[in-house]
């Protein structure tokens, strides 16, 4: 069942719409027909390609969240290097058994600040 619609458009793109329905031997109805078809099926398609692209782009965060929460809690291969370091210099140095404890008291500590300062230089070079 056809519609009756009406619009209205300036002097010139109704020239233009009327040479372009002649050159394709159409009615100016049909013409119409045919290029509000095309511009729905573009509206449509670009409609699909952008909640595709947002849907990719939510996935994306989605992994990167998940890759810096598994990254952040999960010891580094830098953390690892950090506690044998640690440990083969204070069980290989010469120090008194108290400076040694002293030492080991304080281990987790200066591991903390070292590791936040390995993280922000991280962050200031990305």
């Amino acid at each position: 069942m056809s519609k009756h619609v009406t619009f209205y458009t300036s002097d010139e793109q109704k020239e233009m719409i009327e040479q372009m329905a002649d050159k394709r031997d159409m009615s100016l109805s049909q013409y119409c027909v045919l290029a509000l078809d095309r511009q729905l099926a573009r509206d449509v398609r670009f409609e699909r390609i952008s909640e595709t692209d947002l849907d990719q782009q939510l996935e994306q965060m989605q992994d990167e969240v998940i890759d810096e929460i598994e990254s952040t809690f999960a010891p580094s291969t830098e953390e690892e290097q950090f506690y044998g370091v640690a440990l083969w210099n204070l069980l290989s140095s010469e120090h008194p058994s108290e400076a040694q404890a002293d030492a080991m008291a304080n281990a987790s500590e200066q591991l903390d600040r070292g590791l936040e300062k390995l993280r922000q230089k991280e962050e200031d070079d990305a």
